[in-house]
């Protein structure tokens, strides 16, 4: 009896399974694992297992099966054969909902049509579809099926609605026979039968009106107004009709032109909709054709699904008016982002045959930098009126509102920076070499399906990552990027001490004279000599041949050490990294380094100059307490330059330039080097109060203010050694008559008169000179010391502390103030 059992089991499954070899085995052991498990009878009647059923056909959209089940077990009810009927349904039941749940999870792997037409097998907006059989066509010439539907009616009312045709022509015959007994027994039936035959023809004639309102056409005979229809009738109607406003609201905008390649595959979907929209009513008007197989009701519940796909369509299609491209995309993949397996089953298909030409556009791209986009619709745009050197800034740019919403501004920008490294490499680099990336685009469901899959990530990350390593190694290789750096350290930020120092020394005399006395020959013959003599000279030849000096613009009273600045030449791909807007900032920075050393020197030449001539003012006695606070301010201005100088050199270039390095070994593409270069720029700007910033500029203005104040001291100093020197050069004669001794008890009148006459008033206006820039010095510094304090950056407020750290200024003002 096991044996009969298995071998039935076999047959049964062998069918199951279309008759493959391959999974027999598999499908056996299920249904020998069901038939032996006690799982009871959990059913109390047909109807709830039936209606378990239905859903199950709905959650698969097995909506073929569906029906074709409900016309089988309409005839089973008939036989008496069948006693455990129940059972059987829970067993194919239970058979049925393990395999679909493996097909559903097969089914997820699987790629998205490529339309939206080719998901309807049966048009999902109707319960019926016209299917030529050669057996039946010999009968009756068609045969109809039921489709799917969502609607809220029982499975038993279905069941009655979806009889075959066999079934439902000896129904009528039935009815008819009952009818004419009927009428020869009772008067009153047969009133009644003419009435319902009007009722019919009343209803076919609404019916046959109703088939054109829902194409958009217009019907005078069918008003909603019309009293002699009643009023559940009249809903129904207006109902129906909803479908043609729907209908004509989505065919005008699918006749509106479009010059959008997203927008004609978004329109050439809405087509199709409307495409099966009309095979279910030809459908419909096909079956209406049958006595008794069309009514409102039975049309009301078709029409469920349908009305509600056709507010969607509608919604869908009015929200996405005028726009194009990502903006389009972005529109619908937000009405896709619904929990209505309805709604998601119409986005889906449509955003992924709108998806494809933005897709084709991201590979052509990345791969080959070339921008197909002839409607602007690409989220990436090209100028090409754009020259060369300015092909990464300005030519490429992203347009934000074009980025569909699945694709975030991370992806986005690797997109762009993928596509202009190309170009740069072509363009700039004069460099052809074709890349050995991987080319296989992405499917187009990927894109809005990102956390299913990541197809389009793996897509994007790769030919990134390939593209970016190749234009870092040329720039580094065959560009020597990292040299060039290191160089603008070294010369433009003052970085090669012993270059520096001797290049001051040789260009002093020429940058005292007047501005427009300098000449850059003079200046760039005494570069040269600098080079030769110092480390520089172990340069490589492109550096020094890069390196050159620059005469700005004359303005009066200004001095050589005003107008001139080293300066760097950039070419090739290094103008695009070292922009002219660069070479300017540098510049800013290199004078302010430049007035920084200057004041540097000056001070050590004012201190060498003091102590040089300390014997010469022993030899005059008046001018001992001038000279005592000559070295006084000697000290402190000295001391306050060499704070500032220490602050700019370590704090911030020092610092800044550390930042830099990690920040470029660490880059991946060029925009990360650009941005690394513009903001450690943008940082020094800061701290060196070069930003512009109103707080900025009042430090800058009070810094001037501080270093005009040192000149003049220095000159001061000159004019005091000047003085000494001619007093010293008039008393010789008065020394060697005196055999070279001098008392002021045996001067006579003369040498009297000229000391009043001469050298005392001199004195007097040194000492006086002297007095208002000490004053004048302090008060500077003092106010420049209270700007810091209050300044944003903590590394300018720390300078107010390391300049101050004594409080030495607050003091010497504390007491200034109470005396």
């Amino acid at each position: 009896m096991a044996g009969s059992q298995l071998a039935l089991i076999k047959n049964l499954c062998l069918c199951y399974c279309d008759n493959k070899p391959e999974i027999l085995d598999k499908t056996v052991n299920t249904v020998s694992h069901l038939l032996h498990s006690e799982h009871g009878n959990i059913y109390q009647d047909d109807i709830r297992l039936l209606d378990k059923i239905w859903k199950h056909f709905q959650k698969y959209g097995r909506n073929h099966e569906m029906l074709r089940f409900g016309q089988i077990y309409a005839r089973l009810n008939k036989l008496k054969v069948l006693k455990v009927r129940l059972e059987t349904l829970q067993f194919l039941y239970a058979l049925a909902d393990t395999a679909s749940t493996e097909h559903h999870y097969d089914s997820i792997s699987r790629p998205m049509p490529t339309s939206s037409a080719s998901s309807f097998d049966i048009p999902s907006f109707s319960l019926l579809s016209v299917q030529q059989g050669s057996s039946n066509t010999k009968e009756n010439g068609f045969s109809h099926n039921s489709s799917h539907i969502k609607s809220s009616t029982s499975l038993q009312k279905l069941l009655h609605y979806t009889n075959d045709d066999e079934n439902s022509l000896l129904s009528k015959t039935h009815l008819h026979s009952t009818i004419n007994n009927n009428n020869n027994n009772n008067n009153n039936n047969e009133i009644e039968h003419i009435s319902s035959l009007k009722r019919d023809n009343e209803e076919s004639r609404i019916l046959r009106e109703l088939l054109f309102g829902m194409q958009g056409i217009e019907t005078p005979r069918l008003s909603t107004n019309d009293t002699n229809i009643d009023r559940c009738t009249r809903s129904l109607i207006t109902r129906f009709l909803e479908c043609g406003w729907l209908y004509e609201k989505i065919r005008k905008i699918i006749n509106t032109p479009t010059t959008s390649l997203v927008g004609q595959a978004f329109i050439a979907n809405l087509s199709s909709e409307l495409r099966e929209y009309h095979r279910l009513i030809s459908v419909i008007e096909q079956q209406e054709n049958i006595p008794g197989m069309v009514s409102l009701k039975k049309l009301h519940v078709w029409m469920c699904t349908p009305i509600q796909r056709l507010k969607c369509l509608a919604a869908i299609a009015d929200s996405c008016q005028g726009k194009k491209g990502g903006q389009l995309l972005s529109i619908l993949y937000m009405h896709s982002q619904h929990g209505d397996s309805l709604q998601q089953s119409i986005l889906y298909p449509l955003l992924y045959n709108c998806t494809i030409p933005i897709r084709d556009m991201i590979v052509e791209w990345i791969c080959n930098g070339i921008i197909n986009d002839p409607y602007q619709e690409f989220f990436v745009s090209t100028d090409k009126m754009i020259s060369e050197e300015k092909l990464w800034y300005d030519k490429y740019t992203l347009r934000v509102p074009m980025i569909p919403s699945f694709i975030s501004m991370d992806q986005a920008k690797k997109i762009w920076i993928t596509g202009k490294s190309i170009n740069f490499l072509r363009v700039v680099c004069k460099d052809r070499t074709m890349l050995q990336i991987n080319k296989t685009p992405a499917s187009s469901q990927s894109l809005f399906q990102q956390q299913r899959s990541t197809e389009f990530q793996d897509m994007i990350i790769s030919i990134y990552n390939e593209t970016t390593r190749y234009l870092r190694s040329i720039l580094d290789d065959k560009y020597q990027m990292m040299d060039h750096f290191k160089a603008i350290k070294r010369y433009l930020l003052l970085g090669q001490g012993d270059f520096i120092k001797y290049l001051m020394d040789l260009m002093e005399n020429e940058l005292n004279k007047a501005a427009n006395q300098v000449f850059y020959h003079n200046l760039q013959s005494l570069m040269d000599a600098a080079i030769r003599v110092t480390n520089a000279q172990y340069e490589s030849e492109d550096i020094i041949k890069r390196l050159d000096l620059r005469l700005m613009y004359v303005s009066p009273s200004e001095l050589g050490w005003d107008v001139c600045c080293l300066d760097y030449k950039f070419d090739g791909p290094l103008r695009t990294i070292f922009t002219e807007e660069n070479s300017l900032r540098y510049m800013r920075i290199f004078n302010h380094l430049w007035r920084v050393k200057r004041m540097e020197y000056t001070t050590c030449g004012v201190w060498k100059q003091l102590m040089k001539s300390s014997r010469q003012f022993a030899s005059i006695p008046e001018i001992s307490d001038m000279i005592h606070v000559c070295f006084i301010m000697s000290n402190e201005m000295t001391k306050f330059v060499q704070g500032v100088n220490y602050y700019i050199m370590f704090e911030v270039l020092e610092c800044s330039w550390s930042d830099l390095l990690n920040k470029l070994m660490e880059a991946k593409d060029l925009e990360q080097i650009l941005e690394a270069h513009d903001d450690s720029l943008l940082k020094i700007l800061t701290r060196l109060h070069l930003d512009g910033h109103e707080t900025s500029q009042e430090l800058a203005k009070q810094l001037r203010c501080i270093f005009d104040l040192i000149l003049n001291f220095g000159s001061i100093i000159q004019r005091l050694i000047q003085c000494v020197e001619n007093e010293l050069q008039a008393r010789k004669p008065y020394q060697q008559q005196h055999y070279g001794t001098y008392t002021k008890t045996v001067e006579p009148d003369a040498e009297v008169r000229r000391f009043h006459t001469i050298l005392k008033p001199q004195l007097k206006t040194i000492k006086s000179d002297l007095h208002i820039v000490k004053k004048a010095f302090r008060d500077a510094v003092l106010k420049f010391l209270q700007q810091l304090k209050f300044h944003p950056d903590i590394t300018l407020r720390s300078l107010s502390f390391r300049l101050n750290f004594n409080e030495f200024y607050k003091v010497s003002s504390t007491s200034k103030s109470t005396s």
